[in-house]
C-alpha cells in the first residue's frame, strides 16, 4: 500500500511540475514556441523555450534554421548538427518543407543523426504551414547511416521522448527476453513495472535484461555492468548505444543470444518498432563476436524462444 501510494505522489508531483512548465495533458499547443539541442550528455535532447522576433511564416523559418545552427555549445545543451554539417538551402511548398544539408551530413552517426533529424523536425514542425519536412543531401535524398533512404517527416515520426524533464511514472506489461542454461535459446518473462516517462520505454526494457532475470531458470543475456548510452526510435527502428562492456564481458551463451534478446524484447513490447540497431560507443560498423553484424537493423526471430515465465518489477 505504501508502494502504491508512494507512487501516486511522485505522479502528482510530476504533474504539478509539468503544468507549470508550461505543457499541458489535453494535447493543446503550448502559449510559446520550443527549439530543440543535444542534452548534456549528448544521448537525448534538450527543449528550450523560444520566443521568435519574426510574425511571418518564411521569417520563423529563416530564424528557427538560423538558431538551430548557430547555438554555441552550453553547459545544458549543445547544437543538433556536428561542426561542417551545416543547412545549404530551405524550400516550403504546399505545407512541405525541404531542407539540402551539406555533404558532412552523411558522414554523422546513427545516433547523432537520428537526435539532430528529430530535433529539427520538431522545432520546425511547430511553424504554421509546416506539416511534413524532408531532408536532402546536395539535392539528393537523404540516407540513413545504413544506407536507407528517410521518408518524408512530420509531429508524429519520432516517438521517443524528445525533452528530458520529469513527467510522469507509467506502468505497463512488457516480456523479456532471457537465455536458457544452456545459452543456445531464448525464454519469455513476463513482467509488471512501473518506469519513468522521462525516458522511452525502450531504454526501460533494455534496463531489465541488462538487469537479468527474477525467475529461476532463466540466465543473463547481457552483462551486468554494461552502460546504456542511448536509445533513440525513429521510422520504425530503434537504436539502443552501449558501451564497450557490451563486446569486452559478452557471456558465454550463442551469439545470436544477447543481439536477439534485445531485439526481440523490444519489438515484442514497442509496438511502433520493426527492427533494432546495436551500436557500441556509437560505433555500428562492427562484428560481435565475429558473426554478428551490427552496421544494420536486425528484426525480431522469435524461433529462439523456448518457452514462457511470469514475475514483477
Amino acid at each position: 500500500m505504501k508502494k502504491i501510494l508512494s507512487l501516486f505522489l511522485v505522479a502528482a508531483m510530476a504533474m504539478s511540475i509539468m503544468t507549470g512548465c508550461g505543457n499541458t495533458s489535453s494535447g493543446n499547443k503550448p502559449s510559446g514556441y520550443y527549439l530543440y539541442y543535444l542534452d548534456k550528455d549528448g544521448d537525448g535532447l534538450y527543449q528550450r523555450e523560444y520566443t521568435p522576433e519574426a510574425t511571418s511564416a518564411e521569417g520563423m523559418l529563416r530564424e528557427f534554421i538560423s538558431e538551430l545552427q548557430e547555438v554555441p555549445k552550453r553547459a545544458e545543451y549543445s547544437p543538433l548538427l556536428e561542426s561542417g554539417v551545416s543547412i545549404q538551402a530551405e524550400s516550403l511548398k504546399s505545407g512541405l518543407l525541404t531542407l539540402d544539408f551539406s555533404s558532412e551530413y552523411s558522414d554523422m552517426s546513427a545516433t547523432r543523426e537520428v537526435l539532430a533529424r528529430a530535433g529539427i523536425v520538431r522545432s520546425l514542425i511547430q511553424i504554421e504551414g509546416v506539416s511534413e519536412v524532408k531532408f536532402e543531401v546536395d539535392g539528393q535524398t537523404a540516407k540513413t547511416p545504413d544506407g536507407e533512404e528517410i521518408g518524408v517527416m512530420n509531429e508524429n515520426t519520432f516517438v521517443d521522448n524528445a525533452a528530458k524533464q520529469i513527467n510522469t511514472i507509467q506502468h505497463t506489461q512488457i516480456d523479456l527476453y532471457f537465455a536458457t542454461e544452456d545459452g543456445a535459446q531464448l525464454q519469455k518473462e513476463s513482467r509488471s513495472i512501473y518506469y519513468s516517462a522521462s525516458k522511452p520505454l525502450e531504454w526501460a526494457v533494455v534496463e531489465r535484461l541488462i538487469a537479468g532475470p527474477k525467475v529461476s531458470g532463466n540466465y543473463a543475456t547481457l552483462p551486468a555492468n554494461t552502460q546504456i548510452l542511448s536509445v533513440t526510435s525513429a521510422d520504425g527502428i530503434c537504436y539502443v548505444n552501449l558501451d564497450s562492456t557490451f563486446t569486452t564481458d559478452a557471456l558465454a551463451v550463442n551469439e545470436k543470444i544477447p543481439i536477439y534478446s534485445i531485439v526481440d524484447t523490444i519489438v515484442k513490447d514497442c509496438s511502433n518498432i520493426s527492427q533494432v540497431q546495436i551500436s557500441v560507443n556509437g560505433e555500428s560498423d562492427l562484428m560481435f563476436r565475429g558473426s554478428m553484424d551490427l552496421s544494420k537493423p536486425y528484426e525480431a526471430d522469435f524461433s529462439l524462444i523456448k518457452d514462457a515465465t511470469s514475475s514483477d518489477g
